[in-house]
């Protein structure tokens, strides 16, 4: 374990004692992590782009499938809310099961941060809570949830292993168990668990190579290879056909930009000010020589920085690979450090970040709130449908984006309110449990929501008669986009219920 012994006082008292310490960080932590779920409860559909896609899928898997759709297990690196929010399900309602794993998600991120910063420092402090300013990013925004779990697990094994370091034995039994949930729940989180072990081990190792102590070398390596040899098995002969896929490279000039995805929510000019705070607190505690870093999470860092410049947006067949990975650097950075600050200054840093951290939250709860009002509209629209509807769903191209209220995804709440059918639930064999049953795969396929967007809004009549064939099986088509639009009237399409940005159309039979 890494001595904090150049640290005098860390945002509190410095004549605090370690049971003391310990009360104060659980109290805020408890206080911070109420404030940060005030948002989720404000609204009856968080404003995630992928969540109401997440919620339709997780009530298939509670409900066990139904005709359109089958549910198929096998062992995913993607399955952290596949498997807990449908047991929550059979106690409370799925929307409430919903909120409480992204609550819990909240918890173990900002928990684990903790631990490891008490793991690597020595002392419980303060100064970790900061891992509540970055619980609403831009990743939570696209609703990566699965990853996020899975971050705040990796991170706790971070801290596992550091706590573990005298036992080497205990610590690969205990980090074994760690690195399977990591892998179920996320494989970019198991990534990241997997590269900062690299990096936490390469100094002792290091130590191990200078004295020629090759035996102790090979005893290290092999004992902390074996907590990964299961995922490795999982991964390489169990996953379904077809995980391979392109690999795709963005513009690199946009990974400086990625950082900034931390704070990038709502309000582009305050996200900045923001992140520009958090980083200058950082560089000027460098500068003034106050921030002391723990040196194997620093080797850590600095790998999983290189793989971050190294990774591209699409590898596999997940996007945004890449775009992951900003949040736990910033965690990690968070974790590994602590300042040495008088306590005035302490202080005031304290206040400092406390206000900024209230002020993000009521950006979000704002606009969160706003929210409110559009979704309940959507889903009133919704609730016209009849049982098990076959439902298109039409969407512009630019609609795939986080923005302040996602439209994108909200037509699949229908598969769990009516068990209708909707083409754009995620049912891919290789990251989700759930499949579309034949001959509704094959349907789902020729439906293209960007090409029925052009052929009915736009007008493009070539769109128009390459949807129709796919058409003729349907009942209603939903039109959904984040800023109001009109849909022109067409014969073949009859009116059923809108709001300005959800608009429902029953598909007139012997049209198509």
């Amino acid at each position: 374990m890494v001595s904090a012994s150049r640290t005098t006082v860390i945002l509190g008292s410095p004549r605090s004692g370690r049971l003391e310490g310990r009360t104060a960080v659980f109290a805020a932590f408890v206080i911070l992590l109420a404030i940060a779920s005030v948002p989720l409860f404000s609204t009856v559909l968080p404003p995630l782009v992928d969540y109401p896609n997440h919620l339709a899928r997780l009530h298939l898997i509670a409900e066990g499938g139904n005709q359109f759709y089958a549910v198929q297990w096998a062992p995913l690196p993607d399955l952290a809310a596949d498997l807990i929010v449908p047991a929550l399900a059979q106690i409370v309602p799925l929307a409430m099961a919903g909120k409480l794993f992204l609550v819990l998600t909240f918890a173990l991120i900002a928990g684990a941060t903790v631990w490891l910063n008490r793991a690597a420092t020595g002392r419980w402090r303060l100064w970790p809570l900061l891992a509540f300013l970055l619980l609403y990013d831009r990743i939570l925004l696209w609703g990566f949830l699965n990853y996020l779990f899975g971050l705040g697990l990796a991170i706790c094994g971070l801290a596992l292993w550091l706590s573990l370091d005298d036992k080497p034995a205990w610590r690969a039994g205990a980090s074994a168990f760690v690195a399977l949930a990591c892998f179920l729940s996320h494989i970019a989180a198991f990534g990241v668990y997997t590269l900062a072990v690299a990096g936490i081990e390469l100094l002792p190792m290091l130590r191990f190579w200078r004295t020629a102590n090759y035996r102790g070398l090979t005893a290290r390596l092999a004992i902390d290879a074996v907590p990964f040899v299961l995922p490795a098995i999982l991964f390489l002969f169990f996953q379904p056909s077809g995980a391979g896929g392109p690999i795709n490279y963005g513009n690199f000039a946009r990974k400086a930009d990625l950082l900034f995805s931390v704070f990038d929510n709502y309000i582009r000019p305050f996200d900045i000010a923001c992140f520009a705070l958090f980083v200058a607190l950082f560089a000027v505690l460098a500068w003034w020589r106050r921030l002391w870093v723990a040196p194997r999470l620093t080797v850590a860092l600095a790998i999983l920085f290189a793989a971050y410049l190294l990774l591209p947006s699409q590898m596999m067949t997940g996007s945004g690979v890449d775009r992951r990975i900003p949040v736990a650097l910033f965690l990690l950075l968070i974790a590994a450090s602590a300042p040495n600050l008088p306590r005035r200054a302490a202080r005031l840093v304290g206040i400092g970040v406390a206000a900024v951290f209230i002020a993000r939250m009521a950006v979000i709860e704002a606009v969160w709130r706003h929210a409110d009002t559009l979704y309940a509209a959507d889903i009133a629209v919704i609730d016209t449908l009849p049982e098990r509807a076959k439902l298109a769903v039409a969407y512009p191209s630019r609609d795939v984006n986080a923005g302040a209220i996602p439209q994108l995804h909200v037509a699949t709440l229908a598969a769990a309110r009516r068990e209708a059918f909707v083409p754009t639930i995620f049912a891919y064999r290789t990251q989700q449990p759930v499949v579309l049953r034949p001959p509704y795969d094959t349907l789902a396929g020729r439906t293209s929501p960007a090409q029925l967007w052009a052929a009915f809004v736009d007008g493009d009549p070539g769109a128009r008669a390459a949807a129709a064939p796919a058409l003729r099986d349907y009942d209603f088509i939903v039109f959904a986009d984040r800023d109001p639009f009109a849909v022109p009237a067409d014969a073949c399409l009859k009116p059923v219920s809108s709001v300005p940005r959800f608009q429902l159309f029953a598909l007139r039979p012997g049209c198509f």
